[in-house]
């Protein structure tokens, strides 16, 4: 293989990656290392010279693996990273301190404070403010922090710090900025007005320039050349965050497809056309490209849960001979000969809890002598699949009813519960071809910006490739109504109305 190949980073909240694609979207190497987060109370922080340190290291691996692979020439170079957090830098290009991740919670009392004086910044961002978005985190630097607020050069997000370092240019892109709740999404720019509603005006001046994702930001220096092992001069592009690079690597961009994530986090997005209003958990953002939308519907309930329940019987019973590939073969043998709906047991996946249901916390309900572990990972699967089908409800309230859903991540991987995810949905469920979509997503961006193709739908059609459909079962439909009446029946009964749990 001779053609351009694409070098993808992510900077995610528990692994960093760099992946290498070739042009036909075909994985050739891939390195992963655990991502340098602490966790200490409601701080959760990143150390961004042991993060770049950790980045150049594996884009080395990567590099070597993909020459082992055979000759290729590296096109381009793009990043993602995880959507929030604030990774500050001084004018000579250091960090002013450790970055603050999307997790962390230290400005929910600044966020509460906008709330009880009703500052709203929704009619320009359609976000409400999170304690984990940018420009809360950058209230509570200036207000606790004000020396190294007032050092601090520019605000950056996850994947922009890397390209600061690939680079020495600060940029931002449309994706990112706009789910931290930067930018005024009908004209695409910053909205100065709103930071300085809400008490931050100088945030504008730190704020780097916003482009498409695509967009060649700039090209690897010297020096960073030197510690990757990159070729002086390569393009970079500006990147996306985590979310909408899986859905552009899913090939879920055309108007009738729906990405779902479902991993650590239930992650539900859709891309439109048009900006609506939609109902306010909905989390819109600018997509990757102009004239395009994107909006996700999330929680912490997904196959989170299943690890959850494992890890604490593994904890009384110590690991399967084999790991956990052959307990999950196990479990999934076991799980598919039963019938829909458990036996009547239903499980709400709220080990986290999540807007859908306010105040419920995870519980299995109606279990029975007869009840078998397998009764209970059933119970799981299918209260992960009713968490999502909740959310994709969501999504369609607001105008955005999709008609085939494209599934990512560790649930993916069981056959078992892709088809109770079609069922549990009542429409096809498609899993994705490939084991890292958010890389292969800037991949697409990279061959977009590099001009190897035209568009990403171009891009989509020369890179992605189906994995398995999964096609809703008649005879189960009736099953898995009644099924979901119960999950939110159950879920209403412990916590009270639940106005997110839409039939």
């Amino acid at each position: 293989m001779t053609g351009p190949r694409y070098l993808c980073i992510d900077l995610g909240l528990t692994a960093t990656k760099a992946v290498v694609f070739d042009e036909t979207g075909t994985e050739l190497a891939s390195a992963l290392g655990d991502t340098p987060v602490a966790v200490e109370g409601e701080a959760s922080t990143v150390d961004m010279d042991a993060a770049w340190r950790l980045t150049a290291r594996l884009v080395r691996e990567a590099l070597g693996q993909a020459e082992a692979a055979g000759p290729g020439r590296l096109a381009g170079v793009g990043v993602s990273g995880h959507g929030g957090g604030l990774y500050p830098i001084t004018v000579e290009g250091r960090p002013a301190g450790l970055a603050l991740t999307s997790m962390d919670g230290r400005a929910q009392g600044v966020v509460e404070e906008w709330v009880a004086e009703g500052l709203s910044a929704y009619p320009l961002t359609h976000h409400s403010p999170w304690a984990g978005q940018l420009l809360p985190e950058a209230r509570l630097l200036r207000d606790r922090e004000r020396a190294r607020y007032d050092r601090t050069r520019w605000t950056l997000g996850a994947k922009d710090w890397l390209v600061f370092q690939l680079t020495g240019v600060a940029s931002a892109d449309r994706t990112d900025a706009s789910n931290n709740g930067l930018l005024d999404l009908a004209t695409g720019s910053y909205a100065p007005v709103l930071y300085a509603r809400f008490g931050v005006p100088e945030l504008s001046a730190k704020l780097a320039p916003v482009h498409e994702s695509a967009e060649v930001v700039g090209r690897v220096s010297a020096v960073a050349a030197a510690e990757t092992g990159l070729a002086e001069g390569t393009p970079v592009v500006a990147g996306m965050f985590d979310v909408v690079a899986c859905a552009v690597g899913s090939g879920a961009l055309d108007a009738r497809s729906a990405s779902l994530i479902a991993g650590t986090w239930n992650i539900n997005s859709v891309f439109d056309d048009r900006l609506l209003e939609t109902p306010p958990s909905v989390k819109t953002s600018l997509g990757p490209d102009a004239g395009r939308f994107a909006y996700v519907e999330s929680s912490a309930t997904s196959a989170g849960n299943l690890t959850w329940f494992l890890a604490r019987v593994e904890e009384l019973l110590g690991a399967e001979p084999g790991g956990r590939d052959a307990l999950y073969d196990r479990l999934n043998a076991g799980v598919e000969r039963l019938p829909p709906g458990a036996g009547g047991l239903v499980y709400l996946p709220f080990v986290h809890r999540a807007h859908l249901a306010p105040g419920v916390d995870a519980a299995f309900t109606g279990m029975r002598a007869e009840h078998s572990a397998f009764h209970l990972t059933r119970a799981i699967y299918e209260g992960v699949a009713f968490a999502h089908r909740a959310h994709l409800a969501l999504l369609e309230a607001g105008g955005l009813r999709r008609e085939r859903a494209v599934l990512s991540g560790g649930a993916a991987h069981s056959a078992v519960w892709c088809q109770i995810f079609a069922d549990a949905l009542g429409r096809p469920v498609e899993t994705s071809d490939a084991a890292q979509a958010g890389a292969r997503g800037i991949a697409m961006a990279i061959a977009v910006g590099t001009g190897r193709l035209a568009s990403y739908a171009e891009a989509a059609a020369a890179m992605v490739r189906p994995g398995r459909r999964y096609t809703p079962d008649p005879t189960r439909g009736g099953a898995y109504v009644d099924a979901y009446q119960r999950f939110r029946e159950v879920a209403c009964r412990l916590g009270g109305p639940a106005p997110n749990l839409r039939l």
